[in-house]
């Protein structure tokens, strides 16, 4: 009796905040509040429906939950019904402790397989490696060399997953899978899919289609993950957010530039991947607030050129997109372009202790409020030896604007930079880089 008071009267008061931002029903509403303000109308839970004892279950978390069910059969069958709130966040704040199972361990996977019929509407499951040489069973085609050596590892099953139908959020994290597994892709109201440093899971992103609800994705560092960017265009109406890196995907990141909901995309260091920034059109990516993408990319914070021409085009579009609101290339001074060693335009440095190199790298610039871009010349610890021209991208500020001052002080800074290459405003070509150098070095 002591523990069915504690959970109604000392659980539930204790969770009043979390209580009231839950969903329920105006009917329960009230039952609810009667519970809260006036227990003692409520001395017994006997006449409550199992959907009301439901929801009040689910204002626990699901170890309190299955605790619980060792009180009554009551409790027992409620929790069959509950639905397990679930919060997102960091996977060591207190509330989400609370509602995420972490199947770590042999025991925790055991646990798991218990829950799926005592507990089957639990929200979030983060699945881990679960000890020294135990693994769960192989899937379909697995690397046939991981197989040969974990093949005297003791298996667990993986299916019991599948139980799990109201699953929102599920995570796997460096965990003993090897080869493909399409129970995992088969939860239509999940939210957020975090597949983290499995590097034998073999998974293509056509696998999301069963995730129709699907907000969130993370894929970091899966060998195994193939399929083009484009497959993603099924989930277009939910998806705010993609990260994959490391990872052998293919395709053009503008494919999801018609995507209305997504906040975020990350598609770094996946070297298929290929895309001009300059294409992305003020209806693009409309509720887009971070963009990071591999240095293939034209216009990327480390893209490498492969022709001259290119450049100013470049420089206009992405000036662009940081006056765009909200900026989409938040700051300009973070960006490392420079002339790729492949290109048909870069040539060597005159003579074996030439001074200065090529002017083949480019950064953005700015003076008071005027931004503009060059070409310049590094040498040793990313010191700029000499640049060409400032390329503006902005008109010059009026006499009479209060930025005039600014702008000539920091012009002034610097045009010191511009030597031996003044008047040009991008890389001479060969032999004139040659003729600079024969003039004011004297090589």
């Amino acid at each position: 009796m002591l523990l069915r008071q504690r959970l109604l009267l000392g659980g539930v008061a204790a969770d009043r905040d979390r209580i009231a931002e839950q969903p329920s029903s105006n009917a329960d509403d009230g039952i609810i509040d009667s519970l809260l303000d006036d227990s003692a109308n409520n001395p017994t839970i006997h006449g409550m429906s199992n959907s009301l004892t439901a929801t009040i279950l689910g204002f626990l978390g699901y170890k309190d939950i299955m605790r619980s069910r060792i009180c009554c059969k009551k409790f027992r069958d409620a929790a069959r019904s509950t639905i397990v709130p679930w919060a997102d966040g960091e996977s060591y704040d207190s509330i989400v402790m609370e509602t995420q199972f972490r199947v770590d361990s042999v025991k925790k996977h055991k646990a798991m397989v218990a829950m799926s019929t005592a507990l089957p509407n639990l929200q979030q499951i983060r699945l881990y490696d679960i000890g020294t040489k135990h693994k769960y069973c192989d899937g379909k085609d697995p690397d046939e060399g991981k197989a040969a050596s974990t093949d005297d590892w003791t298996t667990h099953d993986i299916q019991t997953i599948s139980k799990f139908t109201k699953l929102r959020s599920l995570t796997i994290f460096e965990s003993p899978l090897n080869g493909r597994y399409p129970v995992l892709f088969k939860f239509p109201l999940l939210q957020k899919l975090e597949i983290k440093y499995c590097s034998y899971l073999k998974w293509d992103l056509n696998a999301l289609t069963g995730l129709s609800s699907l907000k969130e994705l993370t894929a970091l560092d899966n060998n195994y993950l193939t399929g083009n960017i484009k497959s993603l265009s099924v989930l277009k109406d939910t998806l705010e957010k993609v990260y994959i890196r490391f990872c052998k995907i293919e395709g053009d990141f503008m494919d999801l530039a018609a995507f209305p909901r997504l906040k975020s995309l990350n598609l770094t260091k996946c070297s298929l991947m290929t895309g001009d920034m300059r294409k992305i059109g003020e209806s693009d990516f409309p509720k887009l607030e971070e963009l990071e993408l591999g240095e293939v990319v034209i216009g990327t914070k480390y893209h490498q050129f492969q022709h001259i021409s290119d450049v100013p085009s470049t420089a206009e579009a992405i000036y662009r997109l940081n006056r765009r609101d909200p900026p989409l290339i938040r700051n300009l001074v973070c960006i490392y372009w420079g002339l790729s060693r492949d290109s048909p335009d870069w040539y060597a440095k005159n003579g074996e202790n030439g001074h200065p190199p090529p002017p083949f790298s480019i950064d953005f610039v700015r003076a008071g409020s005027r931004v503009g871009w060059r070409w310049k010349a590094i040498y040793a610890y990313n010191r700029v030896t000499n640049s060409c021209e400032i390329n503006w991208l902005d008109p010059e500020p009026d006499r009479e604007n209060s930025d005039c001052d600014v702008y000539i002080r920091e012009l002034q800074s610097i045009q010191e930079d511009v030597f031996c290459f003044e008047g040009f405003h991008q890389p001479p070509n060969e032999e004139e880089y040659k003729r600079v150098c024969e003039e004011y070095y004297g090589i």
